[in-house]
């Protein structure tokens, strides 16, 4: 057959263009249909058959647990009892309705798909997902059909995944035995040493229906101050999916509202970039050291005066470098914030529940302000988890809380494969330009103790010459960073040497990881390092007695408790925990001062080690392990699960004091001689930003409270400054290091040395008064010293439940404390939501009377079996018991406790 030309064919009937549109978004989350498809035999088969109700964003194990097909896994050992979830194939479905809209097209976009999935709509093959990272968009509207649609999302078990990429490329060395390196998934779901092993699946992130003529990707904003920081310039790069030459409009208006700056550019090659500039930027400063103004940038992309798409971020205006300059030893490693040094005090931030769609906005920005009253500004978002969300972002960027931000590689070797290359730049490319306007975001980190394994734990062993991850590293990710935001820095792992040849378990270069103490000595060996950085360092110890007891079915808290060790996952967690109480104190006579003495071993510990790196000229920073936990675990975390402070938070949130005035040895000695040959000093450490002119007053104390040696001490510390007072021998050296202690009062905090552990010293038994008050405001606990009393703590979960209240209802204003005999202390206890108590009464009050032994405790009581295990020396409620000698006067000398 002889085809007709084209130019002799009939002519097409003439069509306007359609007109463009603005972007229609359709969200499709709410409830969905899952079913369980394929899986392990132990598969209930009240589940096999049954189709529940789902919450999108949500896990199967969220929908099991809210339809009453699973038992609370966090109870007991339930967690074996569901291992089945992780090793099954499920089933989303929902129903979707869909008009076509002429000339536009309409994407499914999944921002979270967790992790190896299928999308099919109406039966067919839309798309496939392999990584629970990475924001999926697919071109829908090809298998859409006008009216009601079926849209299903099949998802495979991640375990067996891993699996079989395991048998098909050779393992990969890690600490666990679970393939998570095999995945592009959260480490943390296989298990970790704090946290369970929960392998999820589901929509855990929203989803949607988008219909557009043309979008606004993403809106990434770049900073730069100008010398002298009187100008500033943001440059905007606006992706968009537009034809070229399509204008973008891009406006940044200031904190107060108006309008600074606006331009427009035209699309090329997928982006528009509008630089706009600033004369006197109103700065963004991490906490303490000014405000946290915020710009707000806007991007509109038009046809004509079509508004067809808009995007709107929030900037903050500073810039962030990092000091690397040498030093005697090696090299300093500090963020510097708009010029200035910025010495951190910081926490590592894990996932904050196994199932992240539990963490409601609420709950995360409850977690940011606990770090901040704690004097944290910085968070470092570790790599086991997820890459932060907007809301997190946000709350440090309000906060002034920094953020250092791994990506999401933890203590295992890679693959480097085309396949798992092309994921994991795509990862950051996605991460990358979402997170490029948050000023909080402050450092770019490759990895948590990748190159640290591959240099210490034998891993070329079993790698050979395969790749095992330090391509990301050293090339993969400095190239993302270097073409999509090279504002901030950028190091390759933690802990990092400065080089891939260098050693990154030394403290001469980099940030180090301080885990000696924990494994394998006592927390008085933290001061046999000086590092110019510490981005990780901790100390397990129990959750609140609630969370703990709430978790093991009628078990007591202890190494005897099954249930106990069933949630510590701390390598050889409770010989370490009983190794580390052996130098201090006697074996507990409890289960009650078993959980006591180990949270006040870990409060003690941390704090020993943060302020002895606090007083260190070199050292610029302190990030701990960790700040919270995502179940009820015996762990490093300063807030347990329940969100109730542990002793850590107090004693960390007086070592993170931006003025500190702390106690250090000369030449550091043993535990049990911690003070050493050299003598004592007095180090203060200033993080503000205005001087600090400080007095001191320092007295060597007796420990029945007599004044054996008193001075009050001047002296000015500069800001981003450290001064040393040496303390003269008369003061500071003891007669008799097991009857006395040094206390040092300034601004109204205390600080206290003593010469030897509790277990040696010969302290007399502990006595007190304690009173109670109640009224619509909160809990008053007046505790008065009959004796010394070291490390005053009122547990609010215990005196919550019996008010009627949740454990968690609580907060306690300060702990911690030490009391001189005669001093005394109110502990104000509120409710969180700043809702009222019970009404005040002679009842109420005696509901409490009998958990006042358990609720206020103090370091004494662990001592020599004395305490309230054994009725001795400790009085409760109103009832007072005279100590057995007279009290010295001490009108002249005592300053006022605080913390």
């Amino acid at each position: 057959m002889t085809r007709t030309p084209a130019a002799e064919a009939a002519p097409a009937p003439t069509r306007a263009p359609a007109p463009a549109r603005p972007v229609h978004r359709a969200d499709l989350g709410g409830t969905w249909e899952l079913r369980w498809q394929d899986g392990p035999a132990d598969t209930p088969e009240a589940v096999r058959a049954t189709t529940l109700p789902a919450q999108v964003p949500g896990e199967v194990h969220t929908a099991l647990l809210a339809t009453g097909y699973l038992a609370d896994p966090e109870r007991g050992t339930g967690e074996r009892d569901q291992t089945w979830v992780g090793h099954s194939r499920w089933v989303y479905r929902r129903h979707v309705e869909w008009t076509p809209v002429p000339g536009a097209r309409t994407d499914l976009v999944a921002e979270g798909l967790d992790t190896v999935a299928e999308v099919r709509v109406n039966g067919r093959l839309l798309g496939s997902a392999r990584d629970q990272h990475l924001v999926h968009r697919w071109r829908a509207d090809r298998l859409l059909a006008e009216g009601d649609n079926l849209v299903e999302i099949t998802f495979s078990s991640a375990w067996e995944a891993a699996r079989a990429h395991e048998r098909a490329h050779g393992a990969l060395p890690s600490p666990y035995d679970e393939p998570y390196a095999h995945v592009r998934k959260a480490a943390a779901n296989f298990g970790w040493d704090w946290g369970p092993h929960f392998v999820t699946a589901g929509i855990w992130r929203p989803v949607r229906l988008e219909t557009y003529t043309a979008r606004i990707d993403h809106v990434r904003p770049l900073v730069a101050l100008a010398p002298g920081h009187r100008a500033a310039r943001v440059t905007a790069h606006v992706r968009a999916d537009a034809p070229d030459g399509s204008l973008v409009r891009a406006e940044l208006t200031s904190p107060e509202g108006s309008v600074t700056a606006h331009g427009t550019a035209a699309v090329a090659d997928g982006e528009a970039v509008v630089a706009l500039d600033v004369t006197d930027p109103a700065l963004w400063w991490p906490t303490g050291l000014g405000a946290q103004p915020l710009y707000t940038l806007g991007a509109e992309l038009l046809d004509g005066e079509t508004v067809l798409d808009s995007a709107t971020v929030r900037v903050g205006l500073r810039e962030v470098a990092l000091d690397e300059r040498p030093d005697a030893l090696g090299a300093r490693w500090a963020l510097r914030v708009n010029g200035r040094r910025v010495r951190t005090r910081g926490y590592n931030w894990i996932p904050d529940d196994t199932f992240p769609s539990r963490v409601t906005p609420e709950r995360l920005a409850t977690r940011l302000d606990q770090a901040l009253a704690g004097n944290a500004n910085l968070l470092r978002v570790w790599g086991g988890g997820h890459f932060a969300s907007e809301e997190f972002l946000d709350g440090c960027d309000e906060r002034g809380l920094l953020v250092w931000h791994d990506f999401l590689f933890a203590c295992a070797a890679y693959c480097e494969d085309e396949e798992m290359t092309d994921l994991v730049t795509r990862e950051a490319e996605q991460a990358v330009s979402r997170m490029a306007a948050h000023p909080s975001l402050a450092l770019w980190c490759g990895g948590n103790e990748t190159v640290l394994g591959h240099r210490h734990w034998g891993w070329s062993d079993q790698t050979g010459d395969r790749g095992w991850g330090a391509a990301y590293y050293l090339d993969v990710l400095p190239r993302v960073l270097a073409r999509l935001d090279p504002t901030r820095p950028y190091v390759a792992n933690s802990p990092w040497s400065g080089t891939i040849d260098r050693d990154p378990a030394a403290d001469s270069h980099g940030p180090s990881h301080l885990w000696t103490s924990w494994n394998e000595a006592d927390y008085a060996h933290y001061r046999d390092h000086d590092p110019a950085y510490v981005s990780e360092m901790g100390w397990c110890g129990p959750p609140a007695w609630t969370t703990l007891t709430r978790v093991l079915d009628g078990e007591t808290p202890g190494p005897d408790s099954p249930r106990t060790r069933h949630h510590l996952r701390a390598i050889d967690g409770m010989h370490k925990l009983t190794r580390g109480l052996q130098p201090h104190f006697p074996p507990p006579a409890d289960g009650a001062d078993w959980h006591w003495a180990t949270q006040l071993v870990q409060a003690r510990a941390v704090a020993a080690g943060t302020e002895w790196l606090r007083s260190r000229e070199r050292g610029a920073g302190v990030v701990v392990w960790q700040l919270n936990d995502c179940w009820p675990a015996v762990s490093w975390s300063a807030v347990d699960s329940s969100g109730i402070e542990k002793p850590l938070w107090y004693a960390l949130r007086h070592s993170f004091a931006p003025r500190l005035a702390t106690i250090q040895p000369l030449r550091p000695g043993p535990t049990h001689d911690p003070a050493g040959t050299g003598g004592l000093r007095l180090t203060l450490v200033n993080d503000a930003d205005t001087h600090w002119h400080a007095e001191v007053h320092v007295r060597r104390l007796g420990l029945d409270g007599r004044v054996l040696a008193s001075a009050r001490l001047r002296a000015d510390c500069a800001p981003d400054g450290l001064t040393h007072l040496a303390l003269d021998p008369a003061l500071a050296a003891p007669g008799d290091p097991a009857a006395e202690i040094l206390v040092a009062d300034t601004d109204g905090r205390r600080t206290v040395w003593t010469y030897r552990p509790d277990r040696l010293l010969r302290q007399p038994a502990p006595a007190r008064r304690v009173r109670l008050a109640l009224d619509e405001g909160g809990l008053r606990v007046t505790v008065t010293a009959l004796s010394l009393l070291r490390d005053v703590c009122v547990h609010p979960d215990r005196l919550a439940v019996p008010l009627g209240l949740d454990a968690a209802a609580l907060l306690a204003d300060d702990n911690l404390l030490t009391l001189l005999p005669g001093e005394e202390h109110t502990f104000r206890l509120t409710r969180r939501d700043g809702g009222p108590l019970p009404r005040a009464g002679a009842e109420t009050l005696a509901r409490l009377e009998p958990h006042l032994a358990r609720a206020v405790r103090s370091a004494g009581e662990l001592v020599g079996g004395q305490g309230d295990a054994g009725g001795q020396g400790l009085s409760g409620g109103s009832c007072d018991r005279p100590p057995a000698q007279p009290l010295p006067s001490l009108a002249s000398e005592r300053a006022g406790p605080s913390s």
